[in-house]
């Protein structure tokens, strides 16, 4: 068989397999409220997969303002196309010039004939400083980029196909889910699970209470306890490296344990609880 004709039967093969996907998804479409009550279900199953259902993103502004940018990770997005059904997705590397890799993520709504591709290019090249210098990174971490902007890839391509009013509805119940019992007792317990995960991949302590200001363990709130949720996450799918978590604009000469040292010392200052009564006196 001449490779010509290999290639007509492939192309033939490929579209049976499409036109029997499109097919099968006509004949058993989807029923949104049912795809939206398995897919809240499986993100809130328990708190472990509920964590790992959003990313945050740690910032300061030019202006020393913190920001954060949050969003659905790739594993809500595997979720939601399992709950949804009928979808065809699969990623694939499209270039590596030497400097960055592109990776294509796809996704196919077979019922509805929607399809949206997405890419995502990574740098590999490492330590430059003024574009000047700098290091290829080698194969294994090569490799491990290719995942991790692939992941990236499709989870764009999927939140792009299903509606995203329908994604943050699942989104935010799960970030209620990461957290559980708000009390006091049991949030404290939690807090200091999640300081201990994040200090074992390279992050300190005094360096988180620095950028949200508070001087204890005992004063992270609930909202400050899913933002560390989500900085997990994101170093977990290689959204962040550990070494640019946190990092803020500090003053000249002052340190992270000096800043919280500060915060506590504003802590213990005694509250007037009184009014001032102000007197007047008339002149004559």
């Amino acid at each position: 068989m001449t490779q010509e004709l290999m290639i007509q039967d492939n192309g033939m093969i490929a579209r049976a397999e499409i036109d029997v996907m499109i097919s099968t998804a006509k004949a058993y479409p989807r029923d949104v409220k049912q795809a939206i009550s398995e897919a809240e279900v499986l993100a809130t199953i328990d708190e472990e997969t509920a964590q790992s259902c959003f990313y945050v993103l740690p910032r300061k502004d030019k202006d020393g303002v913190k920001i954060e940018i949050k969003g659905p990770s790739i594993r809500l997005a595997e979720i939601m196309i399992s709950s949804w059904g009928n979808i065809h997705a699969a990623t694939r590397i499209v270039e590596n010039d030497g400097r960055h890799i592109t990776a294509e993520g796809v996704c196919w709504d077979l019922e509805k004939n929607v399809k949206i591709a997405m890419q995502n290019k990574v740098s590999i090249i490492f330590g430059q400083k003024g574009g000047k210098g700098g290091y290829t990174a080698n194969a294994d971490m090569q490799t491990m980029l290719s995942n991790a902007a692939s992941a990236k890839a499709l989870r764009n391509a999927i939140f792009k196909v299903i509606p995203k009013a329908l994604v943050n509805r699942i989104y935010e119940k799960a970030m209620v889910a990461s957290v559980g019992d708000t009390k006091s007792s049991s949030l404290l317990v939690k807090v200091k699970e999640v300081f201990d995960k994040l200090a074992k991949m390279g992050i300190d302590k005094e360096m988180i209470l620095e950028y949200y200001e508070r001087p204890t363990l005992n004063d992270i709130t609930a909202d400050d306890l899913r933002s560390l949720i989500g900085v997990g996450t994101a170093i977990k799918d290689k959204m962040i490296s550990v070494d640019d978590v946190f990092q803020i604009q500090k003053e000249e000469n002052v340190s992270a344990s000096d800043h919280v040292n500060a915060l506590l010392a504003e802590k213990a200052k005694p509250r007037l609880s009184h009014q001032v009564e102000v007197q007047t006196t008339e002149l004559r």
